[in-house]
């Protein structure tokens, strides 16, 4: 393999982690923000209804309106559909630009990136190596570890799981 087909694939790569990554943050950030809301909304029907100790309901129901006024999962989950949609448009187009084109379209999205959860990375990476056909067979040469168990609760809340397959030894 050539250089310059060695640097493509590094491209091609970056390019659909990014976009496993960013479908993921989408995902998850949105599934989060609904979470929140369903949490707020029964413990705010639990209040009114005045079955349980209503300090630890509101105490609840504060720290939850807290999390997502301060992170706001809604909008940064929004912001992550935009991106990896111009990710994904990056990929469909991907054999009809040079290197120099998707290292500066890459540049110019990493500025738009979502905020990095470091237990969603590994699923995005190994969801990219899975649409590329990368494994430790093939022409991907190392062996990637599996999934923590907090990466897998992570995956399958985002409804993500990679389709990548470890083989036994």
């Amino acid at each position: 393999m050539s250089d310059y087909e060695k640097a493509r694939n590094c491209l091609k790569f970056e390019v659909i982690y990014s976009f496993c990554y960013e479908k993921v943050m989408y995902k998850f950030l949105g599934r989060m923000d609904k979470l929140a809301s369903f949490i707020l909304m029964i413990t705010g029907m639990s209040v009114i209804a005045t079955t349980w100790n209503g300090v630890i309901l509101g105490s609840i129901v504060a720290i939850v309106t807290a999390l997502q006024l301060v992170y706001s999962p809604g909008s940064k989950s929004q912001s992550a559909k935009g991106v990896y949609q111009k990710y994904y448009s990056m990929y469909i187009h991907f054999d009809e630009m040079d290197n120099e084109v998707i290292k500066n379209k890459l540049l110019n999205l990493s500025e738009n990136e979502t905020d990095e959860i470091g237990f969603l990375s590994h699923p995005a990476r190994l969801a990219a190596l899975a649409m590329l056909s990368w494994t430790p067979e093939s022409e991907y040469s190392e062996e990637p570890r599996k999934l923590t168990k907090l990466e897998y609760f992570a995956a399958l809340f985002a409804g993500e799981l990679p389709e990548y397959r470890f083989t036994a030894k």
